[in-house]
Formats: structure tokens, sequence, C-alpha cells
């Protein structure tokens, strides 16, 4: 790989040999002591073409950029020699040829970095296709321009996102255009419009409008940005965003463990699911949940309880009261909340119906108010128990050079899927301090 070290190579060799012609010109020097400079400039000169060479196995150019610096040590090394000689002729001849031999160094390091970057995009594709893709935080090519709208500005989760993503584009010499999509199909709309408009070059959106997929990502492909989602696929733009069936079913897991740590009886456990119907993810999410309660912990079908009619942010803990309310034979009680706000308050509405010490609730996300709860409350005070963190403020690390690589011709995979992990009571201080 041609690195920035084998160019500083270069560069210090040509300006060895301009050092030897100053001093040459500054004082009367012997021709013989002119020569020995001379030689010395083409030495360090045939070094850097050794050592160009030695670690060019990726770009032949790298060979071309060492040997336009010896060309040009040596124009400079023949400068010191005419002008210690005072052959005027000869100086006029090897300024000349020093100055053609400069702009040959200029050209030859052009080329090797053109060749450089051609070849880490090739290393890249090459990786991606293989199915080992990785986003890089790197010097983007160029300032590019990208949109970024937020499926719903203000909570936890996405506020950790956003800062993540504006983070990373610091760090990569990129801008953001920022707009609330704000869970309205109306403003969804708007923003795709507004991030057109203002001319982006690509997109990182969430839109969580059930039915809107294909609209949404129609209008930001048909004016040709290439755009990625999170939280959720769109026809047409990469994915990022835990894999939500996997994810789930560690929660789910989670769940089936702490039942059985309890001595619960699967037969006298309900096992109550809040997701909302006609979204993919959420389908996945309750599918993954259930799936992992039930591998090691055989809950009777009659049992679950996918029927509560979320709809709102702000409807769980009424319906799971109402849930409680219609259930009072219930003995024991596993919630699962497809996201950390509908587990938060499904383990305070248990809570609040009788069920502390008889409850246990899991939710996906690791926002404030779960790490909140794991914090603050203990075990004893809380049917809440653990969350999968997605790490939301690694989203950038992951979305933002995902568009960069695809604006500079880099391959990004279909699915970009980040790593998964319970936060507990036990361990959230270690990955969250507080």
């Amino acid at each position: 790989m041609i690195s920035r070290r084998r160019n500083l190579w270069v560069i210090a060799a040509l300006g060895v040999a301009l050092a030897l012609v100053a001093s040459a010109c500054a004082a009367d020097d012997s021709a013989a002591d002119a020569v020995d400079a001379a030689n010395v400039a083409v030495a360090g000169a045939e070094a850097t073409i050794g050592e160009a060479r030695g670690a060019a196995a990726d770009a032949a150019s790298a060979a071309g950029s060492a040997s336009a610096a010896a060309t040009a040590a040596q124009a400079a090394a023949e400068l010191a020699q005419a002008t210690a000689e005072g052959n005027l002729e000869a100086v006029e001849q090897a300024e000349a040829a020093l100055a053609d031999a400069q702009a040959a160094v200029e050209a030859a390091l052009a080329q090797a970095e053109e060749a450089q970057a051609e070849a880490e995009v090739a290393r890249h594709n090459v990786k991606a296709i293989a199915g080992d893709y990785e986003a890089v935080i790197r010097p983007a090519s160029q300032q590019w321009t990208i949109g970024h709208a937020d499926g719903l500005a203000g909570i936890p989760f996405t506020d950790s996102v956003t800062d993540s993503i504006y983070e990373v584009a610091d760090a990569m010499g990129v801008d953001i255009i920022f707009c609330d999509n704000a869970y309205d199909q109306e403003k969804t709309v708007e923003c795709a419009n507004l991030i057109v408009a203002q001319e982006a070059d690509g997109v990182i959106f969430a839109n969580w409008i059930a039915g809107t997929e294909e609209l949404i990502a129609g209008i930001y492909i048909d004016a040709g940005l290439p755009c990625i989602t999170w939280d959720g696929p769109h026809p047409g733009c990469k994915n990022f965003g835990p894999d939500n069936f996997e994810a789930s079913v560690e929660a789910g897991r989670y769940l089936a463990g702490f039942a059985q740590e309890q001595g619960w009886a699967p037969e006298e456990t309900e096992l109550v699911v809040i997701w909302t119907q006609g979204v993919q993810v959420m389908g996945e999410r309750r599918d993954g949940a259930i799936a992992g309660v039930l591998e090691s912990f055989p809950i009777p079908e009659e049992n679950i309880h996918v029927d509560i009619p979320h709809a709102a942010l702000d409807d769980v803990f009424p319906l799971v009261t109402d849930w409680a309310t219609a259930n009072p034979d219930a003995e024991y009680v596993l919630c699962f909340g497809h996201s950390d706000q509908p587990g938060v308050d499904c383990a305070l509405a248990l809570e609040q119906a009788g069920f502390l010490g008889r409850a246990a609730v899991a939710s996906l996300g690791a926002s404030d108010e779960a790490l909140v709860d794991l914090r603050q409350r203990t075990d004893e005070e809380s049917a809440f128990k653990a969350t999968i963190s997605f790490f939301p403020e690694r989203y950038g690390q992951y979305l933002v050079p995902a568009v960069v690589d695809m604006l500079e011709g880099r391959i990004v995979p279909d699915r970009v899927i980040p790593s998964v992990e319970p936060v507990t009571r036990a361990n959230v201080q270690e990955l969250y301090p507080g």
C-alpha cells in the first residue's frame, strides 16, 4: 500500500537535494565538494526508490514516484556541481532540468495517491463481497452533504443516534442536513422533499409509518440519492440496524432464564408481548421474543398474549393495566416491549396492578428510560429487568461511513448489522456509567 510515510520519503529526498544546492550556492565550495554532495543526494534518492519498490505490492506507481524523486535529486546535484564550478550555461541547463524533475515528482505523487485510493476501494469491495464489510471512519474524499431524516426527534434513543451521526460526520468532514419526520406521514414526506431540494448527496433516514416505505424510499431513489435506513427496511435502500428477530430472541431468552431462576412453572406464566401491528419490524420483534422464551420455557400457547392493541407512544400503561384487570387470576407475568418506553411502561403497570415480585419485563434499545430504571431501582423494587442494547450512541459509526462509501464507489451490503448485548443491573454501570 502506498503510504503517507512513503510519500514523505520522496519529499525528504528532494528536500535534501535542494538543501545541498543552497549550500553549494552560498559558499565557494570546490567542484569536488559539489560532486560529493551530488553523490549523497543521488544515494538518498536511490534509497527512496528501494523503499518505495519494497512497499509497492499494491500500486506500481509508487516506484514511479521514487524514480521521479531520484531524477529530481540528480538534477539538483548537477545544479550544485555546476554552481560550484561556475559554469553559467550548465547552471541554466541544470535549473531547467530541476524544474522539470520537480514537476515530474508532483505528477508522480498525484498518480500514486490516485492509485492508492483505487487500491483501497478495490480491497474494500473484495472484502464486502466476501461478507466482511467494515464501516470505517476516515476523511471523506470531498465535503459531501448528507441528509438525516430522524424518525422522531426528542426521545432518548433517537437523540443518541442523531448525536452520533453529527459526531462522526464532523470527524469525516461531511455536512448534515437534519429534518424531523416526527412519526408523521405528512412530515416524513416533507422531510424527504426538503432533503432532495437542498441537494443532499446522500441520505440517512428512519421512517416508522407503516405502508409508506415505497413512497418515502422512492422520493430519495428518484432523486438519485444513495440511501440507508435505520430501524426499518425500505425497498432500494441499504438497511442498517440489529437483526430484529435475533435481538428479540435474546430478550426472550433472558425472560425465560429469569423465570426459571425464580422457579416459575411455564403453565402458570403469562407472556404479554407489546408490539404494533402492520409494521414489519414489529412482527419480527414479536416473533423473536416468543421464540426466545419458548426455547427453554414452554409457556402454553393460550398463555401468550399478542393482542394488546398498542398503537401510540403513550398507550402501553393503560392497555397493560386493562389487561391485568381482565386477568386477575394470572400467577406470573413475563412482558416483552418492542422498545424501552413500552417496556418500562409495561413494568410500571404490572407493578401498580400488584405483580411486583411476580413479573419480569425486558425490552429493546438501552434508551435512557430503561437505563435510569436499571441504575436507580433494585430488582426488589422494579419489574423491569433488562434491555437489549442496540448501542444507539454508536449508530453514526456505521451510518455515516456507509453513505460516504456509497458515494465514493465502495460496496455496501444490503444489510449492515451491529452487535447487541443485554444490559441488566449487573452490568449497566460497566456498559453505561451513570
